[in-house]
């Protein structure tokens, strides 16, 4: 199960930093491509440095963010934000990408409130971020 010791919620906090990592990368190439307008740019740039607060969070308080009862594997919880990571990168729809982010932002609140179920929520709305890239 997902979450059940202090380590995986900070393999957890690693994966979301990388995803704040890759969100920047995409971001900083639609500003060069012109793919975005300043003020939604700026609003991305906060989005991701909420995710990485909210990943430092997980991080200083990972023994309190150990969730009982998460009905998720590990394995599965990771892969499906290593798969949103690999997605980010090359994401051409910038609504997509705003959507997705938000997703992870989700994930990484209910984490860190310990909340089973938005977390499982948090997941399906990413895997079908995801596979509907993947189309």
């Amino acid at each position: 199960m997902a979450l059940k010791t202090a380590k995986q919620v900070e393999d957890l906090a690693n994966k979301l930093s990388e995803s704040a990592d890759v969100m920047h990368a995409r971001l900083m190439q639609a500003i060069r491509k012109k793919e975005i307008d300043h003020a939604s740019a700026q609003s991305l740039f906060q989005d991701e440095s909420a995710l990485r607060q909210r990943a430092n969070s997980l991080y200083i308080d990972a023994a309190a963010c150990v969730v009982k009862e998460l009905e998720e594997s590990q394995a599965g919880m990771i892969a499906a934000i290593d798969a949103a990571n690999r997605k980010i990168g090359k994401m051409k729809q910038i609504a997509a990408f705003v959507d997705l982010i938000a997703d992870l932002l989700v994930l990484a609140a209910a984490a860190y409130a310990a909340k089973p179920a938005p977390i499982l929520a948090a997941l399906k709305e990413i895997k079908a971020d995801v596979d509907a890239l993947t189309q």
